[in-house]
This record gives C-alpha cells, sequence and structure tokens, in this order.
C-alpha cells in the first residue's frame, strides 16, 4: 500500500472515529496507519485516547514509547520499554525500540548487547546497523565498529549513512587515507551526510587545506548547528589562521557541546593561554583533568601554563607527568623546553621541541617540525 492509499485509508478510519470516538479497534488501526504515515501529531492524539481506554494495552504502551522516541524524550520513553521487558514482552520491536531508547539517552553500555541480540534479524530493522556502529564507536570499540561496519557494506554497497559513519571511524583510528576514501564515496550519494562532511573537513585540515576544511565544516553547521565536532574544526581552521578570538569562540562552542571531548578542551586551553588569559586555561584544564587524570597533554598543557604563570617547580611535575603518560607528548616536551631555557639551558630546550616534533609524522606529508613551518609561514 502507497502512501497516497494509506492516507486515504486513514482519512476513513478518522471519519469512523467522529460518529464512534471510543471504538478501540478504530483507534489502534487509525494510530497503526498515522506512524506508518510519519504523521505523529495525529498519532499522539489516537494512542492517548486509545490508552484512556485500556491503559494496560501493550501494543499502544509500544506506540506511546515510539512517539516519546521521536520527541527526543528517551527517559520517558525507556521506563515504558523497561516495564513491558520487565513483565515478559519480549518482542523484538520492543527490544529495538528499548535499544534505541538507549543510544539516545546515551546509556551505550546498555545498549549494545540490546541491539547486538537483534543483528541476525537487521532486515527488519534499516536503522540497527547504523545505530549499532555507533554504539561500539561511542563504547570506545573503534576496531569492532570498523570490522562490523566493513562486513556490513559488502552486502549493502550503496548503504551511504553507513560509509559515512565508516570515513568518520577510520578518521578517529588515525586511518586518514582510508577515512578520504570512505567519506568521497559517502558524500557521493549524499552530500549532506554528516559523519562523512566531518570526516572530509578533519582530512582538508590534516592535509592543510584550511579553506576546503571550513567550508565542510560550515557545511555541518549549515545542517546541525549543535555539532561541537564541526565547531571544534571551525575553531581550529581558525587556529591555523592565528584569529585567537574567532578560534575561542568556535572552540567554547565546541566544549558547550561536547563537554567530555578532552582534545577540544585542550586546544581551547592554548587558545586561552595564547591570549594570556591563564585563569580561563586553568579552569578550562581542570574541567579536563576531573574527566581524565591520565590524559597526558593535559598535563603537558597546564605545565606550559604554569612556565608562563612563572610556577617553575609545578611546571616541571606536569611535565614530567605529561612525559611520563606518553613520551611523545608535544605540550610536556614543549614545556621541558621552556624551563631548560629558564635554566639558562637553551640549545637543550629547542634540542628537545625539534626531537619530538621531527618524529611526529602529519597526513599533508612531512613531520610536525615541516607543517609547523607550512603555518607559520602565512
Amino acid at each position: 500500500m502507497n502512501q497516497a492509499e494509506l492516507q486515504t485509508r486513514l482519512t476513513r478510519l478518522l471519519s469512523y472515529l467522529n460518529a464512534d470516538s471510543n471504538n478501540f479497534a478504530l483507534l489502534s488501526d487509525a494510530s497503526d496507519l498515522s506512524l506508518q504515515l510519519g504523521d505523529w501529531p495525529t498519532a499522539t492524539d489516537l494512542v492517548i485516547r486509545a490508552l484512556a481506554i485500556q491503559p494496560a494495552d501493550v501494543v499502544m504502551r509500544y506506540r506511546m514509547a515510539l512517539i516519546l522516541l521521536n520527541e527526543r524524550r528517551s527517559t520517558e520513553s525507556l521506563v515504558i520499554t523497561q516495564a513491558l521487558i520487565d513483565a515478559g514482552e519480549a518482542a523484538p520491536a520492543i527490544q529495538f525500540a528499548h535499544g534505541r531508547g538507549l543510544v539516545i539517552a546515551h546509556r551505550f553500555d546498555e545498549a549494545e548487547p540490546v541491539l547486538g541480540a537483534l543483528l541476525p534479524d537487521v532486515a527488519a530493522y534499516p536503522s540497527l546497523p547504523h545505530l549499532y556502529m555507533r554504539t561500539l564507536h561511542f563504547l570506545g570499540r573503534v576496531e569492532d565498529a570498523i570490522a562490523f561496519a566493513a562486513t556490513y557494506l559488502d552486502t549493502h554497497p550503496d548503504d551511504a549513512m553507513a560509509q559515512g559513519m565508516l570515513s568518520l571511524l577510520h578518521l578517529d583510528n588515525d586511518d586518514i587515507a582510508a577515512a578520504e576514501v570512505f567519506s568521497a564515496k559517502a558524500l557521493a550519494r549524499s552530500p549532506n551526510n554528516l559523519d562523512a562532511l566531518l570526516t572530509a573537513g578533519s582530512v582538508a585540515l590534516a592535509y592543510d587545506r584550511a579553506t576546503q576544511a571550513k567550508a565542510h565544516f560550515d557545511h555541518v553547521l549549515s545542517l546541525q548547528g549543535n555539532s561541537g565536532r564541526a565547531w571544534a574544526g571551525v575553531g581550529l581552521v581558525s587556529m591555523l589562521a592565528t584569529d585567537l578570538p574567532s578560534a575561542r569562540d568556535s572552540l567554547e562552542k565546541a566544549v558547550a557541546y561536547m563537554p567530555s571531548h578532552l582534545g577540544t578542551q585542550n586546544a581551547l586551553a592554548w587558545v586561552q593561554i595564547l591570549q594570556q588569559d591563564y585563569a580561563a586555561a586553568r579552569k578550562t584544564l581542570e574541567a579536563s583533568l576531573a574527566l581524565d587524570r591520565n590524559f597526558s597533554e593535559t598535563h603537558g598543557t597546564l605545565a606550559v601554563l604554569a612556565t608562563y604563570e612563572g610556577q617553575w617547580e609545578q611546571a616541571r611535575r606536569s611535565a614530567e607527568i605529561a612525559v611520563r603518560l606518553q613520551p611523545l607528548s608535544f605540550s610536556g616536551r614543549y614545556a621541558h623546553s621552556l624551563i631548560l631555557h629558564h635554566a639558562g639551558d637553551e640549545k637543550a630546550g629547542q634540542a628537545m621541541v625539534k626531537s619530538v616534533t621531527d618524529q611526529v609524522q602529519v597526513p599533508g606529508g612531512g613531520s610536525l617540525s615541516d607543517m609547523l613551518r607550512r603555518v607559520t609561514r602565512r
């Protein structure tokens, strides 16, 4: 039955309900058709009316859970689906709605087994593979997500959403070449694919193509203004252009939308340090430490901040922690160089930074030293 036929049938049922408003069977059929048509206001009205008549009806409670999910009211939806599951209603559709609710609520550790159990019936739920990939990604199981996505795309080679998600997975797995390939494939089929646009912007930024990077990030923001990753990308483009006020503004937005993303917080702290707003930088870095005390760059950036404030013993301690956690920590090594310079050993300090920047390779070709030279020539 096509959309026009569904609409015709729904219109007829609604006319019947005008004469028999408490007919539960009519309410059930009409609400089902409304959901199929994506007519959420009508579905909501019909389901509320049906539940007033039969509040324990499983199908109507399930449909209310779907309506709440559509409104992004995942907590209320999960109360319904969990109660149904606890009562022994384990139909796959209810399980899938529960899994979706857990993903929307960012309860990924709980969502993974629920969605994973449904994978044998993946054909019945077209969005299931995407939800499962997203769940694995947020759980930090990037390689598992890549393996699943690659296997899925073997049988669904035209799925642009999956290609875009895989591009972002490769990006987060530091495989820039693969990320670029899959973002291009996704954008060829779906020019507004958010994951692919984010990947394309990040790849362009890695290759020092700032104008192209900003165009991709701006495209994302025109579609989804609360994309933390896109705001972070715009902020990094501004940093490379040494436009510190714009960089700070964009990175502050990125942190607001991604308060647990350590790399973005550290980028913001660097901008604040460069603006000599040391109090703001310390506040940003302390928030980062509260999330993860084992992120080396946070300790390294705190060490740099301490050198700028003349707190040399604190700088030494923080730099040692940074390098212990990550021997090639750029901020930790840079702080060490500042400490050596302060102690009168300028050559050793310069050599320390050069040893790190010469070792770190960047996608645009050459070492971090080469990239910094390219950027500072602007």
